[in-house]
């Protein structure tokens, strides 16, 4: 990290040896607490036996080596994967609060940015970097799109859907020079939700809304389910049709909402259009179906309806390793084949994969 900005750098602390996933992380006043489910007692996984297996069991040749690309490339070999992109962890949240200062949060992208290029670097050209950009001060995210592709190498770059400035929705013409900078680029735009985080709609949504609900996935499914669904609907309602070759991937919030929201979104389009309101010249389903594209797990349901929506040239497949999301690690991705839960023919899987 900038040696500037040292005094604010993010301070971590491993909960326990056998509990890897989750460390408790301070950033700018704000604690992130070390999760729910601990892995090395929770018997999650079963194993191709049969026998179940905690997280930290299963997973104990990963950890041993720290995650390191090695230990990556060991789980693409035995997953069958030959190339993989990769997003953050941690890094998700650790700038998604308010009274974070721009130039403070631009600092822990780059820092983030530079230690995924060490990391991808090791991963023998099979593993691919997105690049991290903070959105408070557009010029600084512009600068380092640009340092992550053009020295970087990496092949996409993403973006949290959260605006972080109150009252500027991201179809706010303040960002459009990003947009024009990642299409001039050539690479994708991803968009990824995290949990937890403070900022947006969907952040004071989580903070007021299912806060202290006894359903305990109730965060996660406000995040990353909401959070992606309104992204889209700036993205093919404004943005996309004033950046006509701007390329949008909205990830890990399952896949069949797509098939549900754009209909909707499109009615909405038509009744507005009808009272002769300045709106996009084709419906939002139009933009998503020429600009967008969307991942889901291999045991998601919802690959069916997206194609029966018509959105086959759109899907792409996600294995979300290293987290432990599956029963079935490391063979959760043999879902997407087994036509019971993703109900995809050959045809289909062959444009996903």
């Amino acid at each position: 990290m900038d040696r500037r900005f040292a005094a604010f750098m993010p301070k971590s602390r491993r909960i326990s040896p056998t509990w890897p996933y989750f460390a408790q992380l301070e950033i700018a006043g704000n604690t992130m607490g070390a999760g729910s489910m601990r892995m090395d007692q929770i018997k999650f996984v079963t194993n191709p036996g049969g026998e179940r297996l905690t997280v930290t069991e299963a997973y104990a040749h990963y950890i041993e080596s720290g995650f390191s690309a090695a230990s990556y490339l060991d789980y693409m070999d035995e997953a069958g994967i030959d190339h993989m992109l990769v997003y953050p962890t941690i890094g998700l949240p650790i700038t998604a609060y308010s009274n974070i200062d721009a130039r403070v949060a631009a600092a822990i992208k780059r820092a983030y940015n530079s230690w995924l290029h060490e990391f991808c670097s090791a991963g023998r050209g099979r593993i691919h970097g997105v690049g991290a950009l903070d959105l408070r001060d557009v010029d600084l995210a512009i600068a380092e799109a640009r340092r992550c592709v053009q020295e970087l190498g990496f092949r996409s770059v993403y973006i949290l859907p959260d605006p972080p400035n109150e009252g500027i929705p991201l179809d706010h013409p303040c960002y459009d020079d990003l947009w024009a900078e990642i299409v001039a680029l050539g690479v994708p735009l991803g968009t990824h939700e995290c949990v937890p985080h403070r900022i947006g709609s969907v952040g004071h949504v989580g903070l007021k809304h299912v806060a202290g609900s006894s359903i305990p996935y109730a965060g996660l499914a406000t995040s990353f389910g909401f959070g992606e669904m309104m992204a889209a609907l700036l993205f093919t309602g404004a943005i996309c049709p004033r950046h006509p070759e701007l390329r949008v991937v909205f990830t890990e919030s399952s896949v069949g909402w797509a098939a549900t929201w754009l209909p909707f979104l499109d009615e909405k389009w038509e009744a507005v259009a009808i009272r002769g309101f300045p709106i996009a010249e084709h419906a939002p389903s139009w933009y998503f179906a020429k600009q967008c594209s969307i991942s889901g797990d291999g045991g998601d349901r919802g690959f069916r309806l997206a194609v029966d929506a018509g959105l086959t040239d759109c899907l792409l497949a996600a294995s979300d390793f290293p987290h432990p999301e599956s029963p079935d690690f490391p063979h959760a991705i043999d879902k997407f084949f087994d036509r019971e839960h993703s109900g995809l023919d050959d045809c289909t899987l062959r444009k996903i994969f």
